[in-house]
């Protein structure tokens, strides 16, 4: 697996057979995302790079989910790339049949989201407790407050338990990360993992492009009104995507 855009910062190795690049932009954007502009002492400090191992974490997860997936129905790993916010596996061919595409599609944001439940049964044991780790990796992304019990449990755990605070954070933000990122890349919207599921679904690409059109502007309008820019720069990029698709897939052939 080559890329013009590799450098000698490139991160590679190999995992079960299937080659894996980390860009350092990968780096960068994600320091950014987790509030890097913002660090005012070592405790922020922390907390970004607390948020940075987590999300790449995440994303490979997320990624090998695809690629063991596709090999095991019968389709030709390249590689993986991490670039951006973001990953892509990279196939010489796919899946032979279209469940075993629509598989390999799915099992991205799955494997994202039994890590996230891997992470709080995690938490949970180590504060004597597995039942209220796993309620706080499905619950804690809903909720502005977590319920009353799940509180109360919660202190009690962490009062006869002792729990390194950085340990703390990695657990919940990757708890976080791994919901958010998963029904995120589950949006009808292309490039995303929803997309191109609809889009075989339906075996029409022209619906999606067009439903990813009216998600990205009907989300961008959101985060704009909620001042949140840099994801009014995402959604406002991935609606170009679409719109580019859309008039690829409207040429006549």
């Amino acid at each position: 697996m080559s890329s013009p855009n590799s450098s000698a910062w490139t991160l590679r190795f190999s995992l079960f057979g299937i080659p894996v690049r980390i860009q350092p932009i990968s780096w960068v954007v994600l320091a950014i995302l987790g509030g890097a502009f913002g660090v005012d002492d070592g405790g922020d400090m922390r907390r970004v790079l607390t948020f940075v191992v987590a999300a790449m974490l995440v994303l490979l997860v997320h990624e090998f989910g695809h690629a063991l997936t596709g090999r095991s129905t019968g389709a030709q790993v390249e590689g993986i790339e991490i670039a951006g916010m973001g990953g892509t596996t990279s196939f010489s061919t796919l899946s032979a049949t279209r469940r075993g595409f629509m598989l390999t599609l799915l099992a991205g944001p799955l494997a994202s989201l039994l890590l996230g439940a891997l992470l709080g049964l995690m938490f949970g044991l180590q504060i004597g407790n597995a039942w209220v780790g796993l309620r706080l990796a499905f619950e804690m992304p809903w909720a502005d407050t977590l319920s009353l019990d799940l509180q109360q449990q919660l202190m009690v755990g962490l009062y006869t338990h002792s729990v390194p605070e950085f340990l703390i954070q990695f657990y919940t933000t990757g708890m976080l990360v791994c919901f958010w990122w998963s029904l995120f890349n589950l949006l009808p919207v292309f490039p995303l993992d929803g997309g191109k599921l609809l889009g075989s679904v339906l075996n029409n690409y022209k619906i999606p492009c067009v439903l990813g059109l009216v998600v990205c502007a009907g989300l961008g309008i959101w985060a704009l009104l909620e001042a949140q820019w840099f994801n009014v720069l995402i959604l406002g990029y991935l609606g170009y995507i679409n719109w580019q698709y859309l008039s690829v897939f409207r040429r006549p052939r």
